[in-house]
């Protein structure tokens, strides 16, 4: 600094020495996607709102990668056939007659989904492995309308590659004294 130049109280802060009044703080100003804080201009990026997921889309693509009716999608979903049509034509949903209606349609359409990609998009194959009993344990149909999405996911799978039954078989031909007796 030269003689001739007068400190501020900002150059005798710069070098260390006390400040005989307190700084007055801007304040902060935020119009516009510019922010300024102190001296310095702050750019904060537009963040991109996350819509819910879209429900008219998403019965529309269950239908086609099934084939259903929407008397058929309104028996797995648990809901009139009325409230599927009107759904699928954009009619808001009403919380309270739909109740979770949202969730489990994001949820059939995820395990649909799987299942038609497993059955090579085939449209007729997905209804077919969704609907055909599997044992005791019935069709993934009676699963997906249960609202039980994992064991619904679990027998469609099982109806595309049954479980193999019987003894394992190692690659190994077993040695003499190998097992033991199991009392032992």
């Amino acid at each position: 600094m030269s003689v001739l130049e007068q400190p501020t109280i900002y150059d005798e802060a710069l070098y260390g020495e006390p400040l005989e009044v307190p700084v007055p703080s801007r304040p902060l100003n935020t119009d516009g996607p510019l922010w300024t804080v102190g001296e310095w201009d702050l750019v904060f990026p537009d963040t991109p709102l996350r819509r819910e997921p879209d429900v008219q889309r998403m019965i529309i693509e269950i239908r086609a990668w099934t084939g259903w009716s929407k008397r058929q999608l309104a028996a797995v979903l648990g809901t009139s056939h009325t409230t599927v049509v009107n759904a699928e034509a954009g009619r808001p949903l009403v919380a309270a007659r739909s109740g979770d209606l949202r969730r489990r349609v994001a949820s059939t359409h995820d395990l649909v989904r799987r299942v038609f990609l497993l059955a090579g998009r085939e449209p007729e194959a997905t209804a077919r492995i969704l609907s055909t009993p599997q044992g005791d344990n019935g069709a993934p149909l009676d699963a997906l309308q249960a609202g039980n999405y994992e064991r619904a996911y679990v027998a469609a799978v099982d109806v595309l590659r049954p479980r193999q039954t019987g003894m394992l078989v190692s690659g190994r031909p077993r040695r003499p004294g190998a097992t033991a007796a199991l009392h032992d």
